[in-house]
């Protein structure tokens, strides 16, 4: 029984407050979902969220926008892994709940042509896939590419178990490389460079606006 003119609400004594501000304090942070129309655009000399053993920069002009626009410039300077990956919040969550099922991106040869193709990928460390179909990049400006991941045909396991469903309803992270068949974890090593740049998380249902990652950062604050 409550007595009368006193509140059933339940009040925290001093200590018990305290430890519950402190469990507030070591909470583990709230990630952004990935959002359709996210366009990752690379501006200034940013290089994101992204790494690799690769070497990562960004020239902060001759992107695909023009003069003043930034891209990631991906190389190597011996034949070895030539690709980089991104683990950013905008990445990570349950894309098919987002109802991305399409990426674009552009990409670029710099540097000296190569033979290059370039293959994306997408899931965990413990269920990730890359597509079969690998991209050539131009050397002689920027061209589109759409990554179509509506079904799980003309995609490769390279890490893991489970399938295709499963590995875009848990992505931890995104990448993109040179690689050739069979496709395997380790991807063929090249000497070569290429660039990236606006990196789109899309589908063809609707046409929306898209949202940069600033944007994405205000609307997470």
């Amino acid at each position: 029984m409550v007595p009368a003119g006193r509140s059933s609400a339940v009040r925290l004594s001093f200590p018990a407050a305290s430890l519950a501000l402190v469990a507030l304090a070591f909470a583990p942070p709230v990630f952004a979902a990935p959002l359709i129309g996210f366009v990752e655009d690379w501006p200034g000399v940013s290089t994101g969220t992204w790494f690799a053993g690769a070497s990562l920069s960004n020239p902060g002009a001759d992107g695909a926008g023009g003069a003043g626009d930034g891209y990631l410039s991906i190389s190597t300077s011996v034949s070895a892994h030539l690709g980089a990956a991104s683990d950013g919040a905008e990445y990570a969550g349950d894309w098919i709940a987002a109802g991305i099922d399409k990426v674009r991106l552009w990409l670029r040869d710099t540097g000296d042509p190569q033979a290059l193709e370039i293959h994306f990928g997408i899931g965990s460390s413990a269920n990730f896939w890359q597509c079969n179909t690998g991209f050539e990049p131009p050397a002689d400006g920027w061209a589109e590419f759409t990554v179509d991941l509506s079904s799980g045909a003309g995609w490769t396991r390279i890490i893991g178990s489970g399938n295709f469903a499963d590995a875009l309803h848990s992505v931890e992270k995104i990448h993109l490389r040179h690689d050739k068949a069979p496709f395997l974890q380790t991807p063929d090593p090249i000497l070569g460079d290429f660039g990236l740049d606006r990196l789109e998380l899309t589908n063809d249902a609707v046409p929306v606006a898209p949202v940069t990652w600033g944007r994405l950062k205000r609307l997470y604050r």
